[in-house]
């Protein structure tokens, strides 16, 4: 962890291909900007810190709430090794297999040494793996390729954070939970997001890429019937927190992508969840590119791609008492693919369309019979949209596949 002075900072900056400091022109637009979200902007000299591993990441994050800035030169790993050097020796994969079998064991929670065992191994892995933030914060790549990998950002009641410019793959869970009464079938469900945001306010993340490595669950193994699952959500935006943009990332290769509101019990969350995502990528995400509850959310001017008909779901999951206005989005899907797939009804009742949204060309309206078209909100009364003015279908879907992600990649 380097400390370097305001000159050495200055003559940095002005080297051709440098990672800049963020400038006070550089500014989050939509509900960060409400919540005039900063990050670290104001950091003494000696809190703007270079990053090149863990040990370095850890002596910096104890400065808590003090403004400061952490520039990340490389891919840190947060998780390095494989699942023994967490595992319970009491824990054994196949015994909790032929021990929780739905055909000799039923439908009940898996209870028992064998499951204490994996939860004592899930918490040790999550002891290594999480890293939380502290408020006003920026986190920011300074090199091609810089990251973090096998582990989870954790924004748990904090505040003013700004991740821009990283790399963000592959928070693996080596003891995923086994539910059988999931989806009346059983599934596995696993613990960790690349970023997760709790009772979070003012985050912006920019410029960002998020995925699953070259792991992902797809080539996972088949236990109790069921697909494993290793990987949660890539960005969840949950428990209220709120005051949120998410812009110019990519979201890549992807099942649930990014929850905002994590149940329909969370009544508290009425009036917070408010989040803006505009000039994102989602290629290859099958589904929750966002699915909400309770939130006013602003989808617009984002690219959703597949390749493959498999890799698409649905986009925009209507949820409890959700209230998303979507505009200027543009989807380029495999034939067969229809505007009726772009959406999703659960539980939700209405959806905003602001207009100018194309199905592989062609003008779509958002909404399903029985959707109301009253979301009780307008972007325009929120915050200053004209900043978010988009150019004609062909030059934004250019600006988007060439744009998003780190800037320095």
């Amino acid at each position: 962890m380097t400390r370097l002075t305001r000159r050495e900072l200055l003559a940095l900056a002005a080297l051709p291909g440098c990672a800049a400091l963020p400038t006070a022109d550089e500014r989050p637009l939509g509900w960060a900007a409400v919540g005039h979200t900063t990050g670290g902007a104001g950091a003494r000299p000696e809190h703007i810190l270079d990053i090149r591993d863990r040990a370095g990441l850890d002596a910096a994050l104890r400065l808590g709430d003090t403004p400061k800035i952490l520039r990340i030169h490389t891919m840190i790993d947060l998780g390095p090794g494989d699942a023994e050097q967490w595992r319970d020796p009491a824990f054994d994969a196949a015994a909790f297999d032929r021990a929780f079998d739905p055909a000799t064991w039923g439908r009940g929670d898996p209870a028992g040494p064998l499951e204490d065992a994996r939860a004592r191994s899930a918490k040790r892995q999550a002891k290594a793996i999480v890293v939380r933030l502290p408020s006003n914060t920026t986190v920011m790549g300074a090199a091609p390729g810089a990251g973090f990998r096998h582990g989870t950002l954790l924004l748990d009641k904090v505040s003013n954070i700004v991740l821009r410019d990283l790399r963000l793959h592959d928070a693996y869970d080596h003891f995923p939970e086994w539910e059988p009464r999931d989806n009346g079938h059983g599934e596995w469900n696993s613990a960790y997001d690349p970023v997760s945001l709790t009772g979070a306010e003012r985050v912006w993340v920019h410029h960002c890429h998020l995925d699953d490595g070259d792991r992902p669950d797809h080539l996972a193994a088949t236990r109790l019937g069921r697909p494993v699952q290793h990987h949660d959500g890539l960005l969840d935006i949950t428990l209220g927190s709120d005051l949120v943009t998410v812009s110019w990332c990519r979201f890549q290769s992807h099942d649930k992508t990014m929850l905002i509101g994590g149940d329909d019990k969370h009544s508290s969350d009425d009036g917070k969840l408010r989040v803006t995502l505009h000039h994102n990528h989602f290629h290859g995400c099958k589904e929750r590119t966002p699915r909400v509850r309770f939130g006013r959310v602003h989808v617009a001017g984002n690219l959703f791609t597949a390749d493959r008909a498999e890799d698409f779901g649905y986009s925009l999951g209507i949820g409890h008492q959700s209230r998303i206005v979507a505009e200027a989005n543009s989807w380029l899907l495999p034939d067969g693919i229809g505007a009726d797939r772009l959406i999703r009804r659960l539980k939700g009742s209405a959806l905003a369309d602001g207009g100018g949204n194309r199905l592989n060309g062609r003008a779509v309206t958002l909404g399903a019979a029985g959707l109301s078209t009253d979301v009780g909100w307008r972007p325009a009364d929120a915050y200053d949209t004209s900043a978010l003015a988009f150019p004609a279908l062909d030059r934004l879907v250019e600006q988007i596949r060439a744009g998003a992600g780190p800037r320095r990649a």
